[in-house]
């Protein structure tokens, strides 16, 4: 039963050690993926300022566009070609609205993005200091489980030296094979393992003190009669008092 408690032991902190990397590889994960965002939210934020920086541009064509037109204007002729430059010009001032429209969304665009990446950054510089912390403590953590892996090792050893070599055997053949603990105590002349019955020749013997194998799982069997159902306490009934007859009553 020491063993078995031992290798319980053993198997939740192998479980742990081993688990251990896995939540630092989810942290780093996490982390790459943070600052995958971080930069394609500055590549967009980059991209929109250079629209931003060719809209400029282009604005200041149509307004150069614009004046070259009026200048014109004054050595015109003729009605029908005054319409014309006027013609011209209006398209253009359409033109410039429409490219100060764009200017204006454009001018959103850039200050929803640069929130967006400063919040993005200081979540990044947040989670990079969160994640350095949690290996540190992780290796220590893990320096603490080996030392602790190291002294069951030791145990198990001591404890298997005194097992009889028999019972070793069927206790690492059941444990190993089948995932389950490789002894367990018989109680009711049933296993406590699988629930099956119990021969008696065999339940007595397990009561005398021997360890004996379950014949439907295999198990190692052993009797404790602590673990026995106490019979519950016998409760007397008070008695009753019998009745003094009143002065004068008969």
């Amino acid at each position: 039963m020491r063993l078995q408690t031992i290798d319980g032991e053993t198997a939740t902190l192998r479980a742990e050690i081993a688990a251990l990397p896995k939540r630092l590889a989810a942290l780093e994960t996490k982390l790459a993926a943070e600052k995958a965002a971080l930069e394609q939210s500055a590549k967009a934020l980059k991209d929109e300022e250079a629209l931003k920086r060719r809209l400029e541009s282009d604005l200041k064509d149509q307004q150069q566009k614009i004046a070259k037109l009026r200048d014109q204007m004054s050595n015109v002729k003729t009605n029908e070609e005054y319409r014309a430059f006027q013609h011209e010009i209006e398209f253009a001032e359409a033109e410039i609205k429409k490219i100060e429209d764009r200017e204006i969304e454009s001018m959103e665009r850039v200050e929803r993005l640069n929130q967006q990446r400063k919040a993005a950054e200081s979540e990044l510089a947040d989670n990079t200091k969160a994640v350095e912390i949690e290996k540190e403590d992780a290796r220590a953590e893990s320096a603490e489980q080996q030392k602790k892996l190291e002294e069951l090792t030791r145990r198990r050893n001591e404890e298997r030296a005194l097992v009889p070599e028999e019972l070793l055997r069927t206790y690492d053949r059941v444990s190993t094979s089948s995932r389950v603990t490789g002894i367990v105590y018989a109680q009711g002349q049933r296993c406590h393992g699988c629930q099956m019955g119990i021969r008696p020749q065999m339940w007595n013997q397990i009561r005398a003190g021997e360890i004996m194998t379950c014949e439907s799982c295999g198990r190692l069997l052993f009797y404790d009669h602590s673990r026995e159902p106490q019979p519950a306490p016998v409760v007397e009934k008070p008695k009753r008092k019998k009745k003094v007859p009143e002065a004068g009553v008969e």
